[in-house]
């Protein structure tokens, strides 16, 4: 299944001795009410829309929940009686879309059940998917050495990355470039891969032109949680050169561009960067109250946070261990990735994020300076998985020559037939 976006990854089980029932609510005769316990969940075929607000709370003048069921254009009202206020879960490919009682209480039934049925254990925890940046349409000059089809297969067959980041320029995007998308991007969802686009252009565009960019292009792929929306790679300023240090307006433009785009009706995941090369160590400088804001984790703090009424939209960020974390040296000179710090600061603030961009060898080796950040890396992205949904390595994709110091891929004559290197297998979480 689409390894659940990554949406996934919320407590259920309010207590250990609770067990949890599933109620399927779109049905050929759905009942009216459900009775739900704490660690209940309840599986919709469609997503919730305007009726469920921020908090979990239903909009007023809603009759109910609504299951939108296909096959009813009006769909089917049903209540929760017990809980008032719902959380998204996950999408979880094949059943639906999963909820869970925000405010409901322990049932004494059910823990008279558990005694019978042994339920599945439920951790805060996924396991987070592990990815690569599948480079060449966003390459200098042109788009020549985009990814193939058989370097999609590659990647998600032979490599088994569980998730792709397709960097782009959106000027390239022409009707043909989009019909090839479509292709390879329905070919990754068949085999329940995820894909991030990301319009790698640096470019902090005006409200509008993000709104009308991505409400067109996104509507040419699924909004099931197969596509995830990068809306922009470590945006600078454009119209207003001072965009780059005005904390305050990157938080103003990101939530009017959330907003226009959940008005237009894209339901995609969102992922947002932020100046300062979206660097996971500098999104909390832990600014005091009379200072100025000079991070995203301070704007968002003091701005009154994200607003997204679908709640998905995701902090992106970017990190490498050589000095500065420049990405411009094979050599590591820091100890630790900073992954749990920069879970922290997200699991405080009640986000959840990706980090697109890392690497720490290449295909032809690793420095001994970046064997032990790269496994406690990995480490990190697996014991902080309820905020970190899943990362995206660099340095792929045949655009890279021989000597690129973040290659994934084998030289390009073998890229298909040389066997997986150990740099991969530490990528993709099997060792």
């Amino acid at each position: 299944m689409i390894r659940s976006i990554i949406f996934a990854a919320l407590a259920l089980l309010a207590s250990p001795a609770a067990a949890q029932t599933v109620h399927t609510i779109t049905g050929a005769n759905p009942p009216a009410q459900y009775r739900v316990c704490a660690g209940d969940t309840l599986v919709l075929k469609r997503q919730m829309g305007r009726e469920l607000l921020r908090d979990g709370s239903r909009e007023k003048g809603w009759l109910g929940w609504n299951d939108r069921n296909r096959s009813n254009a009006a769909g089917n009202w049903f209540e929760t009686v017990g809980a008032t206020r719902l959380r998204f879960v996950e999408n979880v490919q094949g059943k639906g879309w999963v909820y869970a009682p925000v405010d409901a209480a322990p049932c004494a039934a059910h823990a008279a059940q558990s005694a019978i049925v042994s339920p599945p254990a439920h951790t805060t925890l996924v396991t987070p998917l592990f990815g690569a940046n599948l480079s060449g349409a966003e390459a200098s000059g042109s788009d020549a050495v985009r990814p193939s089809a058989e370097d999609w297969r590659g990647y998600i067959e032979k490599h088994r990355f569980g998730l792709i980041r397709y960097p782009f320029k959106d000027d390239r995007m022409t009707p043909a470039r989009v019909a090839e998308l479509k292709v390879n991007l329905a070919y990754a969802r068949s085999k329940s891969v995820p894909v991030i686009l990301d319009n790698h252009t640096y470019r902090w565009d005006t409200v509008d032109r993000f709104v009308q960019f991505w409400t067109g292009f996104a509507r040419n792929f699924p909004d099931d949680g197969s596509v995830l929306l990068d809306l922009v790679n470590e945006p600078k300023g454009f119209n207003d050169p001072v965009m780059t240090n005005d904390w305050d307006q990157w938080l103003r433009d990101s939530n009017l561009i959330i907003a226009g785009l959940r008005a237009n009706g894209i339901r995609h995941p969102i992922l947002l960067e932020y100046p300062q090369w979206s660097a996971t160590f500098r999104f909390d400088k832990k600014e005091g109250p009379k200072k100025a804001c000079e991070s995203a984790g301070c704007a968002i703090d003091r701005g009154g946070g994200l607003k997204d009424p679908l709640s998905l939209t995701f902090i992106n960020g970017h990190r490498y261990f050589d000095k500065g974390s420049s990405g411009t040296s094979s050599e590591c000179v820091d100890k630790t990735s900073g992954f749990a710090e920069f879970a922290e600061q997200l699991r405080r603030r009640g986000l959840k994020g990706y980090i697109t961009e890392s690497a720490f060898a290449s295909h032809y080796g690793m420095k001994a300076s970046c064997a032990a950040v790269g496994a406690e890396a990995i480490a990190a992205l697996r014991a902080n998985s309820d905020v970190l949904l899943g990362i995206t390595w660099w340095g792929g994709g045949r655009v890279w020559p021989e000597s690129y110091i973040f290659k994934i891929d084998p030289p390009k004559a073998a890229r298909f037939t040389a066997p997986t290197s150990g740099y991969v297998e530490r990528l993709t979480g099997r060792r």
